[in-house]
């Protein structure tokens, strides 16, 4: 567009001053000294004047163009396809080829061929460099392809040149620096490459140059800024570098694009020297700094674009209330910040202001409603707040209004129903109240987002009259009741979205009229009922989700009928019965999720026909049966998942064949059987398998290793044997292994601490013997190790400790009662990180064969316990029937003594008494014994001092 814009404009100055220049001709004609002297000398009288006839001179006949000349015209013809130009008229016809469609000449000699969007398709012949006098060469927006031939440079007259739009490549040849007349050159929305010529730079005396929408590369060259340019535009090329203070003595620039380049720098004060500039458009470059305060000098601005330019940041300098002829100003996704000025009301010719995404905050200002002529306002993702004022209803012109996802609260005004608004956006705002129907009398609106608001109320049934609606977005909201029936009058509804809402009811058949429906969103509320059959007549319907709802009953199947359905969502539904073979007419299928549903029965064969169904998901269902052969013809498939099913049989393997693309296949917790195939190797796009807790059995292939972008490989629970193969290694991108619970064997290889990336290894409740290898220790992102119930001795590496991740060590112990488990040396390393501490504590209780030992002599020891317990009981028994009779004899015996006692009444030391008798102690030493009745007898006794 920029193109044809430049080179209409310079064709159009080219032609006025063409015109002016012939007018002025003409009347120097008429106005000859000589007619003058006879007007002046005949007076006007009544009488009749003969007139006298002025001389009119004879015309120069146009000298003919040489045979050389036509010659290169021709050469031209049949190097561009001339039998299928659009226009060819008069080319390679006897007349003169200055006649010729398109050709100027000037004395026999051409000056000018254009030819610009005429059909030319193939490559500019060489022959072009004999027309020595050709000034303008305007071929753009042709498919003429091919490089720009240096011998050109032989055209020294060339001023101007115009191929943009076309497919030329190459770069800009040197040998253009010999062109010191050339003024313009237009190769935008080419292949051109590589650089600009600093020498052609430096001798043209370039007033246009575009570039823009090529691959050229490199930096401005500063010589650039000494041509008198009205027209720049190196937008959307790989050009770098950045601006400076140069730019302000492009004082004729009216014409600047930079967008989408690598262009850095900061804005620099010397802008307002551009005074006569239209078009300044800087959209996404790497510019920084704040828009300076000059910016609001360059008065004549109509198009101003700062737009993703992700570096400026600042305030809107308030100077640029002066830019009263602005059409354009976008500043979205810049770091802006401040409020909005509200002297931006002065810009009263604004038809477009983009203020999205940036840091703006403060209040929408009401003096925006002067604005009469703004057609787009978008302040959305930003931090504006407050409410959105009642006097935007006398913005009449406003047919986009978008302050989406702001802070923005209160409610919808009344007075915005007095617009002709065709979009309305103000979804993921803090807005409340109810849904007002007064919305109903927009009739232009063909956008509407009320979606992730606070307002409440029911769905208005009075938005059936918005005839022109094409996009309608109520999801994330809390609108509760249900869909009316009256929506049925929706005729151009294209997308309704109703997800995540407090809708209840059934789904109204009606809406099955919404003949130009594509897009039907209706998950995670309470919708219940059934699918209404007419479902079916959605002729153009792209994508139809239910899930997460109450829907129940059976998948109708005149779903079938639906041949552009690309997406079928019903999981996490009330759906049961059989999936009907009419789904397998959906061939444009490309996501079926049915998943954590009721459906039963088989996968049907006719799924053979879904092509290109990218993801198919099953699982958490009531299905069983095997996957039918059928579904080898799946050749997009990249993600099934039927896990936690009744799915049973084997993995065929003229499906794995097929399935080369398949990255997710989830099957575990099935009934699936058999051996893993080998062809499990072959799969070298998988990134995600479970099989775990199946019947699956054998050993793992030997190839599996070539599964290079496997990362999640999960086999717990199966019947699994034989040794982890010598390839497994190589999977260097597999972070998660799962191969527990088998009875795989062999040892734990050396060769896995080369896999760095691992999260998880875990080969716990196996036959796995040998030791646990060094390399382990490398493994430094590892967060889970599980290697206990297996047969490891040895010791453990002490640079476990460089396991900083490690938050899940289980090395030791069993989940089994009597199960074996690994026979460590103890003790272990003090170092080992606090996840192994499961591990220390089995190693510092008993030991397994200390262990042995007591379950051996605990018996025993039992035994004896009783036979000492019948013994002691024996004892016991009989030191009681002593006890007896030694008391009857120490009854008799005290009072015995007790006789003697009263009868002797010894006044001088203790009286012993042995046997019954009393006697002197002295004598007797002071370690006597005393026996059991006279100890009873006497009770405590004591000889000079001494305990008896």
């Amino acid at each position: 567009r920029r193109a044809a814009q430049s080179r209409s404009m310079h064709t159009h100055s080219m032609r006025s001053r063409r015109a002016a220049a012939l007018a002025c001709a003409a009347v120097m004609l008429v106005l000859s000294p000589a007619a003058a002297q006879i007007v002046i000398s005949n007076p006007v009288v009544s009488t009749p004047t003969i007139p006298i006839p002025v001389p009119v001179p004879t015309p120069t006949p146009e000298p003919m163009p040489s045979v050389q000349t036509c010659d290169a015209l021709r050469a031209l013809f049949d190097a561009t396809g001339g039998v299928y130009w659009m226009n060819k008229t008069g080319w390679l016809s006897s007349a003169s080829c200055c006649t010729w469609h398109g050709v100027r000449c000037m004395a026999g000699e051409v000056t000018r061929i254009d030819l610009a969007y005429n059909g030319l398709a193939g490559t500019l012949p060489a022959a072009l460099k004999k027309l020595p006098y050709l000034s303008d060469l305007v071929l753009d927006h042709n498919s003429i392809s091919g490089t720009v031939s240096p011998q050109y440079n032989e055209l020294v007259l060339l001023k101007n040149i115009y191929l943009g739009g076309t497919y030329i490549s190459g770069t800009i040849p040197h040998e253009f620096s010999t062109l010191d007349k050339h003024e313009l050159l237009d190769l935008g929305v080419t292949a051109l490459s590589g650089t600009l010529p600093e020498e052609w730079i430096r001798a043209a005396r370039l007033k246009h140059l575009n570039v823009g929408l090529t691959s050229l590369s490199g930096t401005l060259p500063r010589r650039l800024y000494k041509n008198p340019l009205d027209y720049l535009n190196f937008g959307r090329t790989a050009v770098s570098g950045t601006i400076m203070d140069d730019l302000g003595k492009l004082d004729q620039l009216d014409h600047f694009y930079l967008e989408h380049t690598q262009i850095s720098g900061t804005l620099t004060r010397e802008l307002h020297e551009l005074s006569r500039l239209y078009d300044l458009d800087l959209e996404s470059t790497i510019i920084s700094g704040t828009i300076p305060e000059t910016a609001g000098f360059m008065t004549r601005l109509d198009y101003l674009h700062f737009g993703k330019c992700k570096h400026i940041s600042g305030t809107i300098p308030p100077s640029l209330v002066n830019l009263t002829r602005i059409d354009y100003f976008d500043l979205e996704q810049t770091r802006i910040s401040g409020f909005i000025p509200p002297e931006l009301s002065e810009m009263r010719g604004i038809d477009f202001l983009y203020l999205e995404e940036t840091q703006l905050s403060g209040t929408l200002p009401k003096a925006l409603s002067n604005l009469h002529q703004l057609d787009i306002l978008y302040v959305d993702d930003t931090h504006v707040s407050g409410t959105i004022p009642p006097q935007f209803g006398l913005m009449f012109g406003l047919d986009f209004l978008y302050v989406g996802g702001t802070p923005i609260s209160g409610t919808i005004p009344s007075e915005l129903q007095d617009l002709e608004l065709d979009s309305l956006h103000i979804g993921r705002t803090k807005l409340s109240g109810t849904l007002p129907a007064q919305l109903a009398k927009l009739d232009a609106l063909d956008y509407v987002n009320l979606g992730r608001t606070m307002m409440t109320g029911t769905l208005p049934a009075q938005f059936g009259k918005l005839k022109n609606l094409d996009y309608l977005y109520l999801d994330g909201s809390q609108i509760s009741g249900t869909v009316p029936r009256e929506w049925e009058m929706l005729v151009e509804l294209d997308i309704l979205c109703l997800n995540t809402t407090r809708l209840s009811g059934t789904f109204p058949a009606e809406l099955a009229k919404l003949r130009r429906l594509d897009f039907l969103y209706i998950e995670e509320n309470s919708l219940s009922g059934t699918l209404p059959p007419e479902i079916g007549n959605l002729e153009v319907v792209d994508f139809l989700s239910f899930d997460n709802t109450l829907m129940s009953g059976t998948i109708p199947p005149s779903i079938g009928k639906l041949e552009r359905l690309k997406d079928l969502d019903l999981d996490y539904t009330r759906i049961s019965g059989t999936i009907p073979k009419e789904l397998g007419d959906c061939t444009m299928f490309y996501e079926l999720d049915l998943d954590s549903s009721f459906v039963s029965g088989t996968v049907p064969p006719s799924f053979g026909q879904l092509e290109d169904i990218f993801d198919l998901e099953m699982d958490t269902t009531f299905l069983s049966g095997t996957l039918p052969p059928q579904m080898r013809d799946m050749k997009r498939l990249s993600l099934l998942t039927l896990f936690d099913s009744r799915l049973s049989g084997t993995i065929a393997e003229t499906l794995l064949d097929k399935w080369d693309g398949v990255k997710t296949l989830l099957l575990e917790k099935t009934r699936l059987s058999g051996t893993l195939s080998p062809m499990f190797g072959t799969m070298e796009d998988m990134e995600l398998l479970k099989l775990s807790d199946t019947g699956i059995s054998g050993t793992l292939p030997p190839k599996m290793g070539e599964m290079t972008d496997l990362v999640d490989f999960s086999m717990i629970g199966t019947s699994l044997s034989g040794t982890v193969p010598d390839s497994v290694p190589r999977m260097d991108r597999l972070r998660h292994i799962f191969l527990g619970k088998s009875g795989l064997s062999g040892t734990v290889s050396a060769a896995l601490g080369h896999m760095t990336k691992l999260k998880t290894l875990s080969m716990h409740s196996s036959m796995i013997s040998g030791t646990v290898p060094q390399t382990l220790t490398k493994l430094t992102r590892l967060s889970q190790l599980a290697l206990f119930g297996n047969k490891l001795s040895g010791s453990i590496p002490i640079d476990f400790v460089k396991l900083k991740e490690l938050d899940e060590c289980a090395i030791a112990g069993t989940t089994t009662p009597g199960a074996h488990d690994n026979s460590f040396d103890c003790p272990l390393p003090m170092v080992l990180p606090a996840a192994c501490s499961a591990a220390r504590a089995v190693c510092e209780a008993p030991g397994a064969s200390n262990l042995a030992l007591i379950g051996i002599i605990a018996p025993m020891a039992i035994i004896i316990l009783v036979l000492l317990g019948v013994v002691a009981f024996q004892l016991n028994k009989r030191h009681q029937a002593r006890k007896s009779k030694l008391l009857k004899e120490v009854t008799t015996t005290s009072q015995t003594v007790m006789s003697d006692l009263n009868k002797k009444k010894s006044t001088n030391g203790p009286t012993v008494v042995v046997d019954g008798k009393a006697m002197d102690p002295e004598g007797a030493g002071p370690d006597f014994s005393l026996n059991d009745a006279a100890v009873a007898a006497a009770g405590s006794c004591k000889t000079n001092g001494n305990k008896a």
